[in-house]
């Protein structure tokens, strides 16, 4: 069976980008209700991302953790939304060529072989 990008974003991706949203949001003192409320969540979702009960499957480098804290610096001070840091971090991993290497161990398939490049960096 063939695993689409776009599937490993959804199931994948975007759950461990907000978790690390929210340890960044903790580490800069909000509370796990404020954090919920910004990224559109549910406190327990919240919850279970802090404590490393859910999305646990994608590792980020220091380099992509040190975007995500000047992200959630610019929530705070209220330049973007949560919505909006969450779609710059996904555009962020993508260019990186993240997902194209996660793509390549999910799918079986190399990133300069799978005919989706071009699609998966836009």
């Amino acid at each position: 069976m063939i695993t689409y990008p776009a599937e490993l974003e959804a199931d994948l991706v975007l759950p461990a980008i907000r978790k690390e949203i929210c340890v960044a949001a903790i580490e800069r003192g909000l509370k796990q209700k404020e954090i919920a409320k910004i990224l559109g969540i549910t406190e327990a979702a919240a919850s279970q991302y802090l404590k490393g009960k859910r999305a646990s499957e994608v590792k980020f480098d220091l380099k992509f953790k040190t975007k995500v804290r000047k992200i959630v610096k610019r929530v705070i001070l209220g330049e973007i939304g949560g919505f909006g840091a969450v779609q710059m971090l996904l555009g962020e991993f993508k260019l990186s060529g993240g997902l194209c290497n996660l793509h390549g161990k999910a799918g079986g398939m190399a990133p300069e072989t799978c005919g989706l490049v071009d699609v998966c960096l836009k």
